[in-house]
């Protein structure tokens, strides 16, 4: 633009020129923030030239001084000035800036793209993560860039500027890791959360909140929370919030869309803006299901103990009323709905039902109900005495042979549990209950043990007191007689155990010569033998092994009566001593054709046992497997790790026990008939023997056989 004027410099003074003015505007964010002028004159005198003097130097003190990098380049791409703003951004020399080429230098797309735009005459615009070609520093500039055109409309070239924006970047940048950070925590969290703005309507929500109230997100997004909820306890809590206070709940909660019921606990904060503004509430849902089982449970515990203290001060009440109470209190503490209790007679094969509880005798409508009934005729109710372990149905009405079905007008069970009550080895009654809401546990079953064992002290007790009332007055003749009978009792007793003592010495003096010459024999040291000689000693041989371990036995048995048996307790590799013992019984095994399959692995934990004991343990156990396992039969050995116990396997596949007999396996001079004993021959100590030495080990053991089909024993031993 092209300018005559007059100008007054001085009184007096004025100036007449022609100016020429070239300006480009400097925009920041889409706004104009200044402009740039370049004035072109010819000077007519001196007054003219000292103005432009003036105007030049301001506008070179804002182009030096500005706070944003202001550069310029010509119309093929090249800088030809910039100020230093610009120099430190790039960290550039202006050396090595000066002539630089925007258009072929500069490698990334976008900032080249918005060069060439300024050189068709466009503005341009770049903002974002920038290497510069020169320094290779990496910064985040915003650059917007005018194209200089002319009055005649000459396009000069292009003017930049250059805006460091790092710190801004990295502001955000941290805002939006610190807001996915928050999110995360909202979205993870193990509580439900959620927002309702300050008319109760609930405006977002995390997972856990919906998973908590059995609810999709379309269903929550909008509920009011003031208007929707019926719960009196929770809408309170939430209008407390919109008073600006904070708000409890903690209760059992039906969620009004679901309809769940669920145990809540739920903290309410207001949300009030910086101005004081309240935005609404923001609510932290719990589900304290769990803390309240335990809390329930816990309350049960209590209960149990109070029952049982209650029980124990019962003793000057009738039998009845002790049976009665403690029918009553197993169906409440087990939560049932029925319950009842039978005795058993001596030998355990006959139930008298003693008593029902209430609930169950006004459910039932048959008019004679039987009182006493076999074991034989018992169903799946009668398995706990069978058995000889509680038994747990929590699906009653499933298929099961045990079954024999129950009258008509029987109460209906839907789930049932049984327990045998012992005293000593012998079970006495037989105690059930039924129709719990929920499925049967450990829990349960431990709690009706606890309860009928504590009923069954007492009754002995009231029996006791009962039976010294009514001979208080043979009191003083029946201790001199039981004390007479005592002592006898006690000198025959020691008279056997040094009878049996004296005997199996005297018996093992010549078997020892017997073994010792028979061994020579059969070797051939004293002379060769024929086949039929040598078959003839190994009799002799055998025989006098068994005989040996006979006269162990009944030493053995004699200690444990004497309490004379010492342990020798040490760390023992059960492998070694498996491999020992099966290396002695190989000549057995091969006699009768058996197969014998060991799974034992080398590397098994240490036990603490007496190596001595547990070999005599293990050769009795595999003595009686090739006793009834017929020829060609298999013998399998096992033993592996069990949580805290090393447990060992010895199965065969001999003729097997009824299940009926395998209680009374363990007791000592048992066999299951006389047929047996003169068929296999045997004391019938050795798994007394054997179950002696287990428990001295403070382990278990016990037997599973089906007739026909073979027998395993298991042996479980404390690592």
């Amino acid at each position: 633009m092209t300018i005559l004027n007059t100008i007054t410099l001085k009184p007096n003074i004025e100036l007449v020129f022609n100016y020429r003015f070239s300006f480009s505007r400097i925009i920041n964010d889409s706004y104009s923030t200044g402009g740039i002028g370049i004035s072109e004159d010819i000077i007519k005198n001196e007054g003219a030239e000292e103005l432009f003097n003036d105007s030049e130097k301001n506008y070179r003190l804002i182009f030096e001084n500005s706070p944003l990098g202001i550069f310029h380049f010509d119309h093929i791409g090249m800088i030809t000035h910039c100020n230093d703003k610009f120099l430190e951004i790039i960290s550039a020399s202006r050396k090595d800036i000066i002539g630089f080429n925007m258009v072929t230098s500069i490698r990334d797309e976008r900032m080249r793209y918005a060069v060439k735009a300024v050189l068709s005459r466009k503005p341009g615009h770049y903002e974002g993560k920038y290497c510069t070609v020169i320094s290779g520093k990496l910064i985040f500039i915003k650059a917007d860039y005018n194209p200089n055109i002319s009055e005649e409309g000459t396009l000069l070239g292009g003017i930049g500027i250059f805006e460091d924006i790092s710190e801004r970047k990295m502001a955000e940048e941290a805002l939006k890791e610190s807001e996915k950070k928050y999110r995360m925590i909202f979205e993870n969290s193990p509580l439900g959360i959620f927002h309702f703005d300050q008319n109760g309507m609930i405006t977002h929500c995390n997972e856990k909140f919906l998973e908590i109230i059995a609810a999709s997100r379309k269903d929550i997004i909008g509920f009011n929370m003031v208007t929707s909820i019926r719960d009196k306890e929770m809408k309170n809590a939430v209008k407390t919030v919109l008073s600006g206070k904070p708000g409890h709940y903690e209760n059992v909660y039906q969620s009004i869309i679901s309809g769940r019921v669920t145990p809540i606990k739920a903290e309410y904060s207001p949300n009030i803006s910086e101005d004081g503004t309240l935005l609404g509430g923001i609510g932290i849902f719990e589900d304290i299901t769990r803390r309240k089982e335990a809390e329930d449970a816990w309350k049960l515990d209590e209960y149990r103990l109070e029952t049982l203290l209650q029980l124990n001060q019962m003793t000057d009440r009738s039998m009845q009323e002790i049976v009665d109470f403690a029918r009553e209190e197993s169906v409440r503490l087990t939560q049932s709905k029925v319950g009842y209790i039978a005795f058993v007679n001596e030998d355990e094969a006959i139930l008298t039902m003693h008593s029902w509880s209430k609930t169950a005798m006004l459910e039932c409508k048959i008019r004679d109900k039987p009182i006493v009934y076999t074991l034989k005729s018992t169903g799946l109710w009668g398995e706990a005495l069978r058995q000889r372990n509680p038994i747990v149905t929590n699906d009653y009405n499933a298929p099961n042979p045990l079954k024999k079905g129950y009258p008509k007008d029987h109460v209906k069970l839907t789930r049932h549990m049984n327990i045998p009550v012992f005293d000593g080895e012998k079970i006495v009654a037989v105690a059930g209950v039924g129709n719990k809401d929920e499925d049967y546990d450990e829990s349960d079953v431990r709690q009706l043990t606890l309860l009928m064992e504590g009923m069954w002290r007492i009754i002995q007790r009231k029996q006791s007191e009962e039976a010294l009332q009514k001979y208080a007055n043979e009191l003083s003749k029946v201790n001199k007689e039981l004390e007479k009978a005592n002592e006898e009792l006690k000198s025959l007793d020691v008279m056997k155990n040094e009878f049996l003592s004296n005997i199996s010495h005297e018996l093992k003096t010549p078997l020892v010569s017997i073994k010792g010459y028979g061994e020579l024999v059969f070797d051939g040291t004293l002379g060769s033998l024929n086949e039929q000689q040598r078959k003839a000693v190994n009799v002799v041989l055998r025989n006098s092994e068994r005989l040996r371990r006979l006269i162990e036995s009944l030493l053995f048995i004699s200690g444990l009566e004497s309490i004379t048996i010492q342990y020798q307790i040490e760390k023992v590799r059960i492998a070694e001593i498996i491999d020992d013992v099966v290396n002695d019984v190989n000549l057995q095994i091969k006699e009768k054709y058996l197969k014998i399959e060991k799974c034992v692995p080398d590397n098994l934990t240490l036990i603490d046992g007496d190596k001595t004991r547990l070999s005599d343990m293990l050769t009795n156990l595999i003595d009686n497997a090739i006793k009834f396992t017929p020829s060609g039969g298999i013998i399998v050995l096992k033993a592996y790790e069990e949580e805290k116990y090393l447990h060992i396997e010895l199965k065969d596949t001999g003729i097997g026990i009824p299940k009926e007999l395998i209680p009374n396996l363990f007791q000592r001079f048992y066999q299951i008939d006389a047929s047996i004993k003169r068929r296999y021959g045997g004391t019938g100590v050795g798994l007394y023997i054997c179950k002696s030495i287990v428990e001295a080990h403070k382990g278990d053991i016990w037997i599973e056989s089906e007739e026909g089909k073979g027998t395993t024993v298991h042996i479980r031993l404390p690592r």
